[in-house]
């Protein structure tokens, strides 16, 4: 039983990326269109948090395959 490590890891963090990012979304739908709510305070705890988890999510599919590619290019 051959398992590729690096496929399963991008698999995850593509999952827990799309769990993540439509949790924020849904929360972020909700508090706009509530009207007891400040917008501007939603946009600014929202925005930095997405763009960390998005940015590190990427990063780190990202930095899985430029490590496949160098392996390939050592062989």
């Amino acid at each position: 039983m051959n398992i590729n490590l690096k496929a399963v890891v991008t698999i995850i963090a593509s999952i827990s990326l799309m769990g993540v990012v439509a949790c924020m979304i849904w929360m972020f739908l909700l508090a706009i269109y509530d009207p007891t709510v400040d917008d501007k305070v939603v946009f600014d705890i929202i925005g930095p948090a997405f763009q960390t988890i998005v940015g590190g999510f990427i990063g780190l599919i990202t930095g899985i395959h430029i490590g496949d590619k160098k392996n390939d290019d050592v062989n």
